[in-house]
């Protein structure tokens, strides 16, 4: 299935951090074009041109994912797939058993063989350790789904703004952080009918609910055929987050909070 590119992204994998010397996790994204490495322009997390190049219809796109350990060497596990048509659904959170990485493994790697372009992606620390290799020992099994461990801020937000949506499948919630920062980036969210999730994100408005894995897929596939209800979401989610979670607003607050405080200490 052909589906429209995005064409907001501002940065692609392969401008992704491409910064030497870093210890912590990282993903470099680079594209091989007739065996070789290719370096004559960059793609964005679905195929989308950014810098002139020749061969995109032979070319592959190598996305790997790899942990760098001062001393302990390096692990990797790679994505490789047409640079035409890739689309990358990002879950990020603590390996831990309330935020339920595994809820949607089974139902995506079942999709995955039916639509190798998608692909889930799974961000976050190892919290618990013995989950943590339950984790891993599920992801190592399945196909389409890949399992990368914690980043800087920054980095995290270079992944978000190019990948196809960011996906919260936790049990329970408060008020999820990754739910806003993507909605503030203007990336769609697909989030589990949790209370949590479902007081800030309205379906079909602001993010998409799903209720179970058969449900999410369901409509995963309609943000990727419908691009007039991406854009919906999109511009709904980043009113929101702009309107009713203003960093500014809130340090605005806090500051006269603190004034106050201070000026009753005075007093």
């Amino acid at each position: 299935m052909k589906t429209p590119t995005r064409k907001k992204r501002t940065q692609s994998w392969a401008e992704f951090l491409r910064k030497p010397g870093r210890h912590e996790t990282s993903i470099n994204i680079c594209r091989k074009y007739s065996g070789a490495f290719w370096k004559g322009g960059t793609t964005g997390s679905k195929g989308r041109k950014t810098q002139s190049g020749e061969g995109s219809s032979r070319s592959q796109i190598c996305c790997r994912f790899h942990r760098v350990n001062e001393g302990n060497g390096t692990s990797a596990v790679e994505i490789n797939h047409s640079a035409d048509n890739l689309h990358i659904f990002l879950l990020i959170c603590g390996l831990r058993q309330v935020k339920d990485p595994l809820y949607l493994v089974d139902a995506f790697s079942e999709w995955h063989q039916e639509e190798p372009s998608v692909y889930l992606v799974i961000a976050g620390p190892e919290v618990d350790p013995v989950f943590t290799r339950e984790v891993k020992a599920k992801v190592r099994r399945a196909a389409g789904v890949r399992l990368i461990g914690e980043m800087p801020q920054e980095d995290l937000h270079a992944v978000v703004k190019n990948c196809f949506a960011v996906v919260n499948s936790s049990v329970s919630e408060g008020m999820s952080a990754a739910i806003l920062e993507a909605m503030d980036l203007e990336v769609p969210v697909l989030a589990r009918n949790i209370p949590g999730n479902a007081a800030v994100v309205k379906h079909e408005v602001t993010g998409l609910l799903f209720s179970n894995p058969q449900e999410f897929v369901h409509l995963a596939k309609r943000l990727l055929s419908e691009p007039a209800l991406e854009k919906e979401i999109v511009v709904n989610g980043r009113e929101y987050v702009r309107t009713y979670h203003s960093w500014q607003v809130e340090r605005d607050t806090y500051q006269q909070l603190i004034r106050k405080l201070e000026g009753s200490t005075e007093d």
